[in-house]
């Protein structure tokens, strides 16, 4: 599973160095760079309320074969949302636009809670 990131990082930049330069052609590049450090701003200030110790008790749950909650996983989803905020890039921006829209996420979650049910087997009784 660590070649699915090591190529996520080699290709993910090289497609927002493309977006840019073709993006170049519509706007100036101070408004690229604008546009950038206001969705930075952004991501930072979202991110400020969501707490770290979340993906601790996202992997503690996975790690007793539970599936976590959707509340669990929505804040995960808004955390990672607001660190995609935050790395410069249009592409990033646009995903972590993305996940703040909540249907998009609640539909996310659905998928990876169906996932999650397969492969970890049904859920324990509570």
């Amino acid at each position: 599973m660590w070649w699915v990131l090591s190529i996520g990082l080699l290709v993910l930049p090289c497609i927002e160095i493309w977006i840019f330069l073709h993006l170049t052609i519509l706007m100036s590049l101070s408004l690229i760079t604008l546009q950038s450090i206001v969705t930075m701003v952004a991501g930072a200030w979202l991110i400020q309320g969501e707490n770290f110790s979340l993906w601790t008790l996202v992997e503690s749950e996975l790690l007793n074969r539970r599936i976590p909650t959707e509340e669990i996983l929505d804040e995960l989803f808004l955390y990672s949302g607001s660190v995609f905020l935050i790395v410069p890039g249009l592409l990033t921006d646009s995903i972590g636009i993305l996940i703040f829209i909540p249907i998009i996420r609640q539909e996310t979650i659905k998928w990876i809670r169906n996932r999650l049910i397969k492969s970890l087997g049904s859920p324990p009784l509570s």
